[in-house]
């Protein structure tokens, strides 16, 4: 393996651990707090066009970035509308007691 696709292996497996606390927060406390459909519906629309581009020049290492960058961008997508509007008790703050 040549030192440019390690490096790309290495990014990918940052990519997908920087998915991973919010993955989990949204299926654990289906908590959707600061999370934008429209931004999410963008990054999967960039996804599957560097994804297309990549299968184009026919570069493995980008296949698989972006094929995880549009899974994981849908599957954030999917779930902040799914739960759309609701807040875990961190993001929903103090109740105030009269």
């Amino acid at each position: 393996m040549r030192i440019s696709q390690m490096l790309g292996v290495i990014g990918t497996g940052l990519a997908i651990c920087g998915y991973l606390p919010q993955v989990r927060h949204l299926i654990k406390e289906h908590c959707s707090a600061g999370l934008n459909l429209t931004a999410f519906a963008l990054w999967c629309l960039a996804a599957l066009l560097f994804l297309t581009y990549a299968v184009i020049i026919h570069d493995a290492v980008f296949v698989v970035v972006q094929s995880v960058s549009l899974l994981a961008n849908g599957f954030v997508l999917v779930l902040t509308k799914r739960f759309e509007g609701q807040l875990c008790l961190i993001h929903r703050g103090p109740r105030v007691v009269r």
